[in-house]
């Protein structure tokens, strides 16, 4: 019996986040045989990475330098990204100069886990009496817009506001993410649009090309009281981030066009 020949290809899906399981299912079929990585650094032989033909969309590199905030924060500065002031520990010192608050962040954190906002010299001397390996530091910026904006190279290709909760309590204010937020799209009046969008836009491009990722979420705070090029500081990238239905079928339908345009490149 002939062996069967496949000319068209289904994208591998490496990632551990079950709201990125359905994005398995409805991925266009490629005339070459790829990879998407969300979060995951799993390897594989074949990839262009190891000298294969493979073509991956987000490296193994890349989600190492995302997924480590002290990375990702190196990398911003190496092209100036506009985000906040940050520290290690051991650079303390640095930290008590500047304006209070603060927040401790886990270097490999996600979803707000371990985060602690610190408002003044006292809170920091005793927060760092405790465990600090694996924290850095950054400012705060109370901004009260927070935007995730999903971009490739080409620019985004779908975005949210993040609006929180009413009944989100006040000691609970200061952060946004799945547990105190819901999403407001475009659409929604509520999205109170920036008048200088291209401009972050454009940073958030710059921003996932820094850590090299080919497609990835930014999350961005814009300041509220400013009608005109209202101030900004852009977050952080992920190349994981949650996934609802709309996300999904945004993904879909961009995942191979960043494949294709890789494997002429």
């Amino acid at each position: 019996m002939k062996k069967r020949k496949f000319t068209q290809f289904k994208p591998q899906v490496r990632s551990r986040h079950p709201s990125h399981k359905p994005l398995r299912i409805g991925l266009s079929l490629l005339p070459f045989r790829s990879v998407i990585r969300l979060g995951s650094t799993t390897d594989l032989p074949d990839t262009v990475s190891n000298g294969g033909k493979r073509i991956e969309c987000n490296t193994i590199d890349a989600v190492n330098t995302s997924s480590s905030k002290v990375l990702m924060k190196k990398a911003f500065d190496s092209v100036d990204i506009k985000t906040p002031e940050w520290w290690l520990s051991k650079d303390v010192g640095d930290i008590v100069a500047k304006d209070f608050p603060i927040i401790a962040k886990k270097i490999h954190g996600s979803r707000g886990r371990g985060m602690v906002k610190i408002n003044n010299e006292e809170e920091l001397g005793t927060f760092l009496q405790g465990n600090v390996n694996g924290y850095y530091f950054e400012k705060f910026y109370n901004y009260n817009r927070e935007y995730r904006l999903h971009v490739t190279e080409d620019g985004c290709f779908y975005c949210c506001r993040k609006m929180l909760k009413e009944e989100t309590p006040e000691e609970e204010r200061w952060y946004r993410n799945d547990s105190n937020c819901t999403w407001y799209l475009e659409s929604n009046p509520g999205f109170n649009k920036p008048s200088n969008w291209d401009e972050i836009e454009a940073e958030c491009v710059k921003a996932i090309k820094a850590v090299g990722l080919d497609i990835g979420a930014c999350d961005v705070r814009v300041q509220s009281d400013a009608k005109e090029s209202p101030k900004y500081t852009l977050i952080e990238v992920n190349s994981a981030s949650s996934f609802g239905d709309i996300t999904l079928e945004k993904y879909r339908e961009e995942i191979p066009k960043v494949l294709r345009k890789k494997a002429i490149a």
